[in-house]
């Protein structure tokens, strides 16, 4: 089967409106925009492609095709080239970045490895770039921070490991930035644009404490650290991030008290502490989170009354609660007038464990030291020191019971 056109620019098949197999597609004229999306190609890039000298736009996505991206593809001027979800492998040419047209490069869910090139922040007009779901490995470039114009930046699922961190402009455009289910390490970087809103480092090896200046990036809408090493209590100023969300910090070792100011979060709509090491009551303050739709407390060491209000009254979810040392409330239908709380108990321990102390000692006194006791008492007798004759015109007293 052969599939000829003449008189198009631009050819798309995609989306499963088309699926060719064994097909040759020879366009007799010279398209600008191609997409053969979702069309079970499979192979190597198709070689016609690379006579397509004036085309600017390639979705090749969701096919099987296999091999490395080849060098004629890398140094076409394209503006968008989107690849993803195919079974391509190797490195990434150079010249894939020294395109100033390239906006739009998606090459997720492939078997691309390797360290990202040093040339890839001569892209400066990439507005979005996703390589997430590969192999590739080493730090980040911090040359990246070139691409000023950068919207979207996914590089999650891969291997990239590192302690430092590309130094974003405070003012580029940067507004999106998944860095998940690598294996960065060091401190949480605050080094992004200070207009970012959504900022995903879940699933790394990221430790210390959370660094105070992370308030600084107060457009933050959505932040999710889930599943890394970090300790040391949250500071206070994480409640100035008054445009968040969504805030996801379970699974780390946090410690310490839930903060008061997290009732300044008044946009909150997702909370998730769990699976840390917070301890005393949960803050009256979260009572202020009017957006609250969802909350996980669970497996901490969290006690006393859970707080009430028309939104907290609606976390009623016992497992948002779950392995906790002592709450109570009517969310999880656990009366605190019948709980005694854990310092009475400890309080009442001491007493008894006192009581028997006290009655532990007179009895050894007793009966472990009786020659002592009436050796006493024979020579305070001898001395006269009990002097058992009355005096004369005098009754003798009876002694009060101690």
């Amino acid at each position: 089967m052969v599939v000829r056109f003449q008189y198009l620019l631009d050819l798309g098949l995609g989306e499963n409106k088309l699926v060719l197999k064994n097909a040759r597609i020879a366009p007799r004229c010279m398209l600008m925009h191609l997409s053969l999306k979702s069309c079970n190609l499979s192979g190597q890039i198709p070689i016609w492609i690379s006579n397509q000298t004036d085309l600017t736009f390639l979705d090749l996505s969701n096919n099987n095709l296999e091999g490395t991206l080849p060098q004629w593809l890398a140094q076409r001027d394209l503006s968008g080239l989107l690849l993803s979800n195919n079974k391509l492998s190797g490195s990434l040419p150079p010249h894939l970045f020294q395109s100033q047209s390239l906006n739009f490069l998606i090459l997720s869910n492939n078997n691309l490895l390797g360290l990202l090139p040093d040339t890839i922040g001569q892209a400066t007009e990439m507005k979005m770039l996703r390589l997430s779901g590969n192999n590739f490995s080493g730090p980040i470039p911090t040359s990246i921070s070139n691409m000023l114009k950068l919207v979207l930046l996914d590089l999650s699922s891969n291997r990239f490991s590192s302690h430092q961190f590309p130094v974003f402009n405070p003012n580029s455009s940067l507004l999106y930035v998944d860095l998940s289910s690598n294996k960065l390490s060091g401190q949480v970087p605050t080094t992004f644009p200070l207009g970012i809103k959504v900022l995903v480092l879940s699933q790394n090896e990221f430790s210390h404490v959370l660094p105070q200046n992370l308030s600084n990036l107060n457009q933050l809408e959505y932040l999710d650290l889930h599943s890394n090493n970090i300790g040391g209590e949250i500071p206070n100023s994480l409640g100035g991030l008054k445009n968040l969300k969504s805030l996801n910090l379970s699974q780390n070792k946090l410690s310490g008290r839930i903060p008061l100011s997290f009732g300044g979060l008044q946009s909150l709509e997702s909370l998730d502490l769990s699976h840390n090491n917070f301890f005393g009551e949960i803050p009256c303050t979260l009572a202020n989170l009017f957006e609250l739709s969802y909350l996980d407390l669970s497996n901490n060491k969290l006690e006393g009354r859970i707080p009430s209000g028309p939104q907290m009254d609606r976390m009623d979810e016992p497992n948002s609660y779950a392995n906790n040392s002592g709450l109570c409330g009517m969310q999880i239908n656990i009366s605190c007038e019948k709980v005694p709380s854990e310092p009475k108990l400890k309080e009442e321990k001491t007493k008894k464990s006192n009581s028997w102390e006290i009655w532990f000692s007179w009895e050894m006194a007793v009966i472990g030291y009786p020659s002592g006791f009436l050796s006493t008492v024979l020579v305070m007798y001898v001395i006269g020191y009990f002097n058992i004759t009355p005096q004369p015109g005098r009754r003798k007293k009876k002694k009060k019971p101690c």
